[in-house]
């Protein structure tokens, strides 16, 4: 079969590989879109398992298609045609992380993948059991296969939500723009924020952001916390959400909280960065700082039923569409936003 197999971000090379058997209690997944990821493209990370077999890795995530090959011990209600979210990261479910609610801090969780470790930007995918069993949804009708690659980076957004409430009209400083900061406006919005505000340093994102729900835009050349508690009557942020994993922002966001707040580093910063805390501070305002790493099963069923009763626009975020032999420019506009590109889709059928 195809696949894209990656050699940096301006190198992804469309190459042969071994079609994978499918095992009894596998599946095999006829990929019909997978969405281009800000972890696709972040290439200080990548470039280390860069080439075959590594550069296949958990390279493209996602995903959504239609089964083509059920194995003979799966439960009979998966069959072949039928339309699926997949993903590429599942829990043990009975670790002590798991108990406790964090199954994305599960070890299992970090290191599964789909089988032979190959990603969603090839023409087909195979789930070992453990993804059969618990990363698999049935992908309504309604729902295009476009609109379905959602389901992932809205998840991690339903789940980020959860520890840095929106709720009972809490103002919310939104730091970035980019996809997975629009998805934040539209959840916090429907998860019941009153004022909402993002910055980002660009005029064209800070246009994109109103149209998606923010209240008021503040471009990163400002001083972007006074500007905020100008905005917001004098007050600090109830919740603050990182979605820039740059310094400064990390700066920011702290100076932008308001007592009793939550701040949510939903993206990291580089493994090397450090970044300095005054304790001091946070302590006599009582200021939470949480993160989320990723989705768990019942954040991705959220977020479908979300994306397939219209509660969040998904579709309107998809700005470009490039077959399989094009995956390197979806990976060009997103690691460069140029041309009003936010979300690109690779098809790997085509």
């Amino acid at each position: 079969m195809k696949a894209a197999v990656y050699y940096s971000n301006s190198d992804i090379r469309i190459e042969e590989v071994d079609d994978l058997t499918v095992g009894p209690r596998e599946v095999r997944v006829r990929v019909m879109a997978c969405g281009v990821c800000g972890s696709d493209v972040m290439e200080w990370y990548r470039v280390k398992r860069a080439g075959r077999p590594g550069g296949i890795g958990a390279f493209g995530h996602e995903c959504t298609g239609t089964i083509a090959e059920v194995g003979s011990a799966v439960d009979p209600e998966w069959r072949v045609g039928d339309r699926v979210v997949v993903t590429h990261h599942v829990p043990c479910n009975t670790c002590n992380a798991c108990i406790r609610g964090h199954a994305t801090a599960c070890k299992t969780l970090h290191t599964t993948k789909f089988k032979n470790g190959y990603g969603a930007f090839a023409e087909y995918v195979v789930l070992p059991e453990i993804n059969v069993d618990r990363g698999m949804l049935r992908l309504p009708g309604p729902v295009s296969f476009d609109a379905g690659t959602f389901v992932e980076p809205l998840g991690c957004v339903v789940r980020g939500q959860r520890f840095a409430p929106t709720s009972d009209g809490r103002s919310v400083l939104v730091i970035g723009a980019g996809i997975t900061g629009l998805l934040h406006i539209q959840a916090a919005r429907l998860n019941g924020a009153g004022f909402i505000a993002v910055s980002n340093p660009s005029p064209e994102r800070l246009e994109i952001a109103r149209g998606f729900g923010a209240d008021a835009t503040i471009p990163a050349s400002e001083d972007v916390p006074a500007r905020f508690r100008e905005l917001n009557g004098g007050a600090g942020a109830d919740t603050v959400i990182v979605t820039a994993p740059v310094p400064v922002c990390v700066e920011q966001s702290l100076e932008a909280i308001g007592p009793g707040g939550t701040i949510l580093f939903f993206a990291p910063t580089n493994p090397e960065v450090q970044s300095r805390i005054n304790v001091w501070d946070l302590w006599q305002k009582e200021v939470t700082i949480t993160h989320s790493y990723a989705a768990d099963f019942h954040d991705l069923a959220i977020a479908l039923k979300w994306i397939q009763h219209g509660r969040v626009n998904v579709t309107g975020m998809i700005t470009h569409v490039f077959p399989l032999r094009e995956t390197v420019k979806g990976f060009l506009l997103t690691a460069r936003h140029r041309d009003g590109s936010l979300k690109a889709i690779v098809h790997p059928q085509e």
